[in-house]
């Protein structure tokens, strides 16, 4: 069984109390109706959370060649999976392989059976891949393309930074941090993790950003391009963090919509459920058989809680 952080641990870093008020339905760029309310610190409306729609993610490994980052993407897609996490190989940068060509993949990848089906894509970047990104002249990325910064406890200023460089540099981007190193988890107090991630998405909505969505989803380095989800070691860590995540007041929507996790065990998907974090993470094993029984896992959790498992998602 997991054990929830105590009580007397729950200290919030900022104020929980969000105000809510009346809902209005907003009409998205696509012609579709989405109920939203005004949020009064970031002076935006936002979408009103279902949390009784859960939502999987795929994420694999994928090699520098651009067939590659199509081929996880079409498995995502034939699964009904909302996206994918696409993580840019860290030889990419010795191989010479061209960022610009990848992203042109990516979103050509995504968008080849219908203008209808661009399922989400979370591009997992270093630092100086992004800089890369920027060096490119005139490079248009698609827009269900969000950029996902890797969360470091020791420089995060680099990630607002960047949301405002990727902002100026390309239109209509969306952008997210990634708690990937599974040391945050196992080593850091949430508690200060929790306080970090408040003041990125603070600084970033003073210059008029938005930082989408928090993935929380450790991996483990058997090798340099390794991908493979922690099946088991860091389950009650990344429930208290998710926990102290979710007391977090800040501009925009709610942190529980934002938060994208791994599917470790069923415990922990019962809590996360709970919390109401509708967004999952699948991570898939060479064989590509650990994709299906972890997906069995959450199907069968999601049920148990009584709330709906959506598959076939279009974008």
């Amino acid at each position: 069984m997991m054990h929830p952080t105590a009580p007397s641990s729950r200290r919030m870093i900022t104020s929980c109390i969000i105000q809510r008020f009346k809902s209005t339905t907003t009409v998205n760029r696509s012609g579709s109706t989405t109920a939203t309310y005004y949020d009064s610190q970031s002076g935006q409306h936002v979408a009103i959370h279902d949390e009784s729609k859960i939502t999987a993610y795929l994420r694999t490994k994928a090699g520098a060649a651009s067939s590659s980052f199509a081929a996880v993407l079409k498995t995502a897609k034939e699964m009904g999976l909302a996206g994918s996490i696409i993580a840019l190989p860290h030889q990419q940068l010795q191989q010479d392989v061209e960022l610009a060509g990848i992203i042109k993949s990516l979103g050509n990848s995504s968008s080849s059976s219908s203008s209808s089906s661009n399922n989400d894509i979370f591009l997992h970047m270093q630092p100086s891949q992004y800089n890369d990104l920027v060096a490119e002249k005139q490079l248009l990325i698609p827009s269900n393309i969000n950029l996902c910064f890797e969360y470091n406890n020791n420089d995060g200023e680099y990630i607002s930074s960047n949301v405002q460089s990727a902002m100026i540099n390309f239109e209509g981007i969306q952008t997210s941090i990634g708690i990937f190193n599974p040391t945050h988890l196992l080593d850091d107090d949430p508690m200060l993790v929790a306080a970090r991630v408040a003041s990125m998405i603070d600084i970033t909505s003073e210059f008029g950003g938005t930082i989408s969505n928090i993935l929380v989803a450790p991996i483990i380095d058997n090798d340099d391009d390794a991908l493979v989800g922690n099946s088991g070691t860091c389950d009650d860590e990344l429930v208290q963090l998710c926990e102290e995540l979710t007391y977090l007041d800040v501009p925009g929507s709610t942190i529980k919509s934002r938060l994208v996790v791994s599917a470790l065990s069923g415990d922990q998907l019962e809590e996360c459920l709970q919390m109401g974090i509708t967004k999952y993470i699948i991570d898939a094993s060479d064989d590509g058989g650990r994709v299906e029984s972890r997906l069995d896992m959450l199907r069968d959790v999601v049920e148990e809680s009584g709330k709906e498992l959506v598959l076939d998602v279009m974008r």
